[in-house]
């Protein structure tokens, strides 16, 4: 009897040692995919479309505005003869504005606004081919609002050569039939270099006394004016109509701001 006994208590501690670990199987069915051979698909690339976080110095800076100063502008330049000039670079006349000396209201310089750092080179590039002594370099932003600020926008005429006993309603009267600002009408004199003259003494220096070769010859005092008009075009026909015109007794030469 104690040996069947002893045979029962082997055979059923035999059956309960190959007892599947259900927890050892769960562990396995949930590791199955990581340690797959298989390839995973990686994750599709997300788009950024804000230009705000790529780095600055990546962006291309060609495609920005980009501002100048043109030196060489002379009396009877036109915005036209600039546009020629960088022929290529996509100005228009609102891209330039002259600069004019205030005491006299020379041209002497434009501002201009090229539409892109690549019209800029292609006008350096034009200069370099036109073979001509001028000079243009980049400025700051604020230097073409200065310019804004006081630009006569081709709505402005100067008339030179007034005589010296001439009242704003002379000048009123001179410019008749044409459509103006006569509250705008600023008058002022301008003073001319001293030129030299041949065979003149110059009583202040002693080579003069001795000589009299050269001399510095004193020139009158011109005196001017500068006029509004309500737009370009009735500026241009005052231009036309008055250039040349005469004043009480004087000749006026009149000439459009731009």
């Amino acid at each position: 009897m104690s040996l069947l006994l002893r045979k029962t208590i082997k055979s059923n501690s035999s059956l309960q040692s190959f007892k599947p670990n259900n927890a050892l199987s769960l562990f396995l069915r949930q590791s199955t995919k990581h340690f797959s051979t298989e390839t995973q698909p990686p994750p599709p690339p997300q788009e950024n479309n804000d230009p705000s976080s790529i780095d600055p110095f990546l962006q291309d800076s060609a495609t920005s505005l980009t501002y100048a100063r043109f030196h060489g502008v002379r009396k009877h330049t036109l915005k036209t003869d600039i546009i020629n000039l960088f022929e290529g670079s996509n100005l228009t006349p609102d891209d330039i504005i002259v600069v004019h000396h205030r005491f006299n209201n020379n041209p002497y310089a434009a501002a201009i606004k090229f539409p892109s750092r690549r019209a800029y080179d292609n006008a350096q590039r034009s200069l370099t081919r036109a073979g001509r002594i001028y000079n243009l370099e980049k400025t700051p932003p604020t230097v073409w609002d200065a310019a804004l600020r006081n630009s006569y926008d081709g709505k402005t005429v100067l008339l030179e050569g007034l005589p010296p006993n001439a009242l704003n309603e002379d000048i009123e009267r001179f410019l008749s039939g044409c459509k103006f600002v006569p509250s705008s009408i600023r008058t002022f004199v301008k003073y001319p270099d001293p030129v030299m003259s041949a065979g003149r003494k110059n009583p202040t220096t002693s080579a003069g006394k001795q000589d009299g070769t050269t001399s510095e010859e004193k020139r009158d005092p011109i005196r001017m004016a500068t006029v509004l008009f309500s737009t370009r075009t009735e500026a241009m026909n005052a231009l036309i109509k008055k250039n040349r015109g005469f004043c009480l007794n004087n000749q006026i030469s009149v000439r459009v701001l731009h």
